[in-house]
C-alpha cells in the first residue's frame, strides 16, 4: 500500500475531519437518532456544493485520491462525484454527466502583485517574488489539468511552463482556496467555482487552454498526463456522479438534477445535462 493510502482519518466523522496528506474534510455522518447516513465521496472541488445536498455524510479528496480509495478498499462509499469521468473506468461502467467547469487564476485582491497579474499573468507566474498555487496533479486532475494547461501556453508561446510550475506551491485541492482567500498566497490555479464560492477575482486563461469549450477539445487534446496507471489527454472538463449502492442513489439524484444550486456555486451546467454517459467516453 503505498503512502497516500496510509494515511488515515484524524477526527471522527461526526464534524470535520482532515485527512493527513490528502487535505480531505468530512461533513455529516450519523442522524440525529444515531442512524448512518449513507456516504458520499467527492471531488474536492464539489465540496461546498456537496455540503448542501442534504441526506449524505460528504467526504471530499482530489479525484485521483478518490478513486485510488475505493480501488484499494480503504472506502466503500454509496455515492462519488469526481471531477473527471475516466477515473470512474473500473469502479462504474455507467455514470452522469452533471456539470462543467473552467480552470482560472483567481488571485488576492490585497496581493501586491494583483495589478501585475491582471495586466500580464502569463508574465507574472513566472517571477520568483510571486507566491502562485496548484494542486498535486498525481491526487487531482485539478492538478494535471493546470499542468496540462502551462503546457499549452508555452506551446502558444504565452511562457516557460517549467519556469512557471517550478514558481508554484502545491496544496490539497480541499485548502488551496483557503490559503488563497487567507492571503498566504497571490494567486492560485483554481476552477472557476472555487473562485466563486469564495468571491476571489479571476483572470480568465486563454479559451485554447482553460478546458471550459467542447469547440476547443482539439486544443486541449494537445496535452496529456501520465497518472500511475493510465494517461490523460486534455479534454474540456466534466463532472459526473454515480451511485455505488442502492443507499446512495437518492442523494445522486439531488446532487446531479440540482442545476441552481450549481449554477450559483459557479459550475456551468449545459442544457443537456444530467445524462448518461460511459466512464470511458
Amino acid at each position: 500500500m503505498d503512502a497516500l493510502t496510509r494515511r488515515s482519518v484524524l477526527t471522527g466523522i461526526g464534524g470535520t475531519a482532515v485527512v493527513g496528506g490528502l487535505g480531505a474534510a468530512v461533513y455529516g455522518g450519523s442522524t440525529a437518532g444515531g442512524e448512518e447516513r449513507p456516504s458520499a465521496l467527492v471531488a474536492g472541488s464539489l465540496l461546498r456544493v456537496a455540503k448542501q445536498v442534504p441526506g449524505a455524510s460528504v467526504e471530499a479528496h482530489g479525484s485521483v485520491a478518490v478513486r485510488q480509495l475505493i480501488r484499494d478498499g480503504l472506502r466503500e462509499p454509496d455515492a462519488v462525484a469526481l471531477a473527471d469521468p475516466r477515473l470512474f473506468a473500473g469502479l462504474a461502467p455507467d455514470v452522469t454527466a452533471f456539470a462543467t467547469n473552467a480552470l482560472v487564476l483567481a488571485y488576492n485582491p490585497d496581493s501586491p502583485h494583483a495589478a501585475a497579474l491582471r495586466d500580464d499573468w502569463a508574465g507574472t507566474v513566472q517571477q520568483s517574488g510571486v507566491e502562485i498555487g496548484r494542486t498535486d496533479p498525481a491526487v487531482d486532475p485539478l492538478g494535471y489539468r493546470t499542468v496540462m494547461a502551462l503546457v499549452l501556453a508555452a506551446e502558444d508561446g504565452l511562457l516557460s511552463a517549467d519556469r512557471a510550475l517550478a514558481n508554484a506551491r502545491q496544496f490539497p485541492e480541499t485548502e488551496l482556496g483557503n490559503v488563497l482567500e487567507r492571503g498566504d498566497l497571490d494567486a492560485a490555479f483554481v476552477y472557476r467555482n472555487m473562485a466563486v464560492e469564495r468571491d476571489l477575482p479571476t483572470v480568465g486563461l486563454p479559451e485554447s487552454i482553460d478546458f471550459s469549450t467542447p469547440a476547443a477539445a482539439d486544443s486541449y487534446a494537445r496535452a496529456t498526463y501520465a497518472l500511475d496507471d493510465r494517461t490523460v489527454r486534455g479534454r474540456p472538463i466534466q463532472y459526473a456522479a454515480t451511485a455505488l449502492t442502492d443507499a446512495g442513489e437518492a442523494w445522486i439524484d439531488r446532487l446531479v438534477s440540482g442545476g441552481t444550486r450549481l449554477r450559483e456555486s459557479g459550475f456551468a451546467v449545459p442544457e443537456t445535462y444530467p445524462r448518461a454517459i460511459e466512464s470511458t467516453e
